[in-house]
């Protein structure tokens, strides 16, 4: 690895050069049409964090509840940490890919609402586009299904030991009652809600379903609270009980919204908004799944090395994990932005909305780049004792991995707002090819010749996905730079409405 010194100079000089590319992107487009006017950067960027902060928050608790229920199984013994850890991690990985499926309703959302408002009046009645996701999100439920209930010779595949094979499938087929109302439900919701501007219901739900979360597998593995003490099982039942409370709790939060009342009334789907979600919206799960692939491989590989380099890796993904959820919500957010203003016949300023997340992006994964590039020991011992036997192996390859990490920070919030603005733009299929041929031969298959063949272990995995990730970056660059000239190039001026931008 290099010295501290070097990689903070070498991420202070990518940082300027990022923020370079964007005012060059910004000058190239106003060459091609000068006479478009679009809001200026301070709106662009209220509105970015407007919708990233409760985003952010949800994706956070929901990671929170992950936390609890490993540490909280942890204390049933390490069959039951295995257990209920990897199944719920095949069972939300799964489900978060067919989610992504749905991306599209969020894009026809923010579009119509962005005609709206160039059209200076009211926004159409779009139940016809939520009734047509509700259908499809009901029809994803079917795949989903088909790979999970088989769970066991999933976990058979892999050589699990038999006891976890059993337990494994019975754990699954409890966690599938969840499913309705995670994907139906809260997934839809957490998808549409932000297109409408009606990201804060969000922020007030789901830090609550962590808690809730929380207090019932407490409750519900241990007889905690005066409940029934079902150990393992309990885990899975909290799941359910949660999911389906929350559900319930958004539907009634969201139907008392006087703006979206009459967009989410359950009328007959419109068919032809449903193919256009699909159009979109399985190149976003392509990609999601390629993404997760990417990492879950990596996570395979690194625990056929042994139980060192799988701890290490396990601490590096969770670092990364946490800090990727602001980038991830800027990419949401940006999604939403440039659909809404492209919707407004405004590729300007949907330029602007990109270059402002870009901007912020920047300055949060410089800040994440820093502390793991100075502080990874520090880091590392919050997972690990330092004093504990196997300290002494894990550490120095934690802290490696780290700094990896925080080489390539930069680089991922940058592929990441760029897919997100890509998508805005409805441009799912061209991105979706470029991170498979990204990630699966660098990130997945050229890692793991550093790994074995090389043999440089855990560390070469990650120095896979590090180079998948700034081939990535620069490739999604490269297409976003060329689909914004020829928006802007057919765009009809003028654009400039008299009414201030809502969000």
């Amino acid at each position: 690895m290099r010295h501290p010194r070097v990689q903070r100079n070498s991420n202070l000089r990518l940082s300027t050069l990022v923020f370079r590319v964007c005012l060059y992107m910004q000058s190239a487009m106003e060459e091609i049409h000068p006479s478009t006017t679009a809001p200026g950067w301070g709106q662009h960027l209220r509105a970015l964090v407007k919708i990233a902060a409760p985003l952010s928050f949800s994706q956070l608790s929901e990671m929170a509840m992950n936390v609890t229920d490993t540490v909280l199984l942890g204390g049933l013994g390490a069959t039951a940490l295995a257990v209920g850890g990897m199944t719920t991690n095949l069972f939300f990985c799964t489900f978060i890919t067919f989610q992504a499926a749905l991306g599209g309703a969020s894009i026809l959302i923010s579009r119509a609402r962005g005609r709206a408002f160039a059209a200076q009046g009211a926004v159409e009645d779009l139940s016809g586009i939520v009734s047509s996701g509700v259908v499809l999100a009901l029809l994803l439920c079917l795949p989903v299904l088909a790979i999970l209930l088989p769970a066991g010779s999933v976990l058979q595949f892999f050589n699990e030991p038999s006891q976890i094979v059993s337990q494994g499938s019975h754990f699954m087929h409890l966690l599938l009652w969840a499913l309705l109302p995670n994907l139906v439900v809260i997934g839809m919701l957490r998808i549409i809600l932000p297109a409408f501007g009606s990201e804060r219901l969000l922020l007030w739900t789901m830090p609550g379903m962590a808690v809730m979360n929380g207090f019932l597998n407490a409750g519900l593995i241990y007889g905690h609270f005066g409940l029934p003490q079902l150990g393992l099982w309990g885990s899975a039942c909290a799941t359910i009980v949660t999911g389906w409370s929350v559900a319930f709790l958004l539907i009634v939060l969201a139907r008392r919204q006087a703006h979206l009342k009459r967009h989410l009334r359950l009328t007959r789907p419109d068919y032809k908004s449903m193919i256009e979600m699909l159009r979109l919206g399985l190149p976003m799960m392509g990609a999601t799944g390629a993404e997760l692939l990417a990492f879950q491989m990596t996570g395979l590989h690194a625990g056929s090395l042994g139980a060192v380099s799988s701890a290490a890796h396990q601490i590096a993904l969770s670092v990364t994990s946490t800090a990727f959820m602001i980038s991830l919500a800027l990419s949401q957010a940006v999604n939403i932005r440039v659909a809404y203003w492209l919707g407004a016949g405004a590729p300007a300023a949907a330029l602007r909305t990109t270059l402002g997340a870009l901007s912020l992006v920047v300055v949060w994964t410089c800040f994440t780049a820093t502390v793991l590039l100075f502080f990874p020991e520090y880091i590392a011992g919050l997972y690990i004792d330092a004093h504990s036997a196997d300290a002494v192996q894990v550490m120095p390859i934690a802290v490696s991995l780290l700094k990896i990490a925080g080489v390539f920070q930069i680089l991922d919030g940058v592929q990441c707002i760029c897919s997100g603005a890509l998508r805005g733009c409805h441009d799912t299929l061209m991105p979706m090819v470029l991170m498979v041929l990204t990630y699966v031969p660098v990130a997945i298959f050229g890692g793991d010749w550093l790994a074995f063949k090389a043999g440089y272990g855990a560390i070469g995995l990650w120095m896979g996905l590090a180079a998948g990730l700034g081939i990535l970056s620069v490739l999604l660059s490269a297409r976003l730079f060329m689909t914004f000239r020829r928006l802007l190039a057919h765009q009809k001026p003028p654009f400039a409405p008299t009414i201030a931008d809502p969000a």
